[in-house]
């Protein structure tokens, strides 16, 4: 499978999981939601970890998205 479909199918499970958050009817359905949304957001975040920028990007265009220092994506 493709990293952009992994990235695109793990945004849409974070999407319903923020969705059942703010729709819950209790608290503990919420906790539960929640840690599902942070789950959904670390698979996310270390995907795009791992997509190598492109090389004709300009440094200030990459500034942007992308923390220099630590080489990692921006969320």
């Amino acid at each position: 499978m493709n990293n952009f479909v992994q990235i695109s199918y793990a945004l849409q499970r974070q999407k319903r999981a923020v969705e059942r958050t703010l729709s819950a009817r209790s608290t503990e359905e919420c906790v539960v939601a929640s840690r599902w949304v942070d789950a959904w957001h670390r698979l996310v975040q270390a995907k795009l970890d791992q997509v190598p920028p492109a090389p004709s990007q300009r440094t200030s265009q990459l500034s942007s998205y992308v923390d220099l220092r630590r080489g990692q994506f921006l969320h």
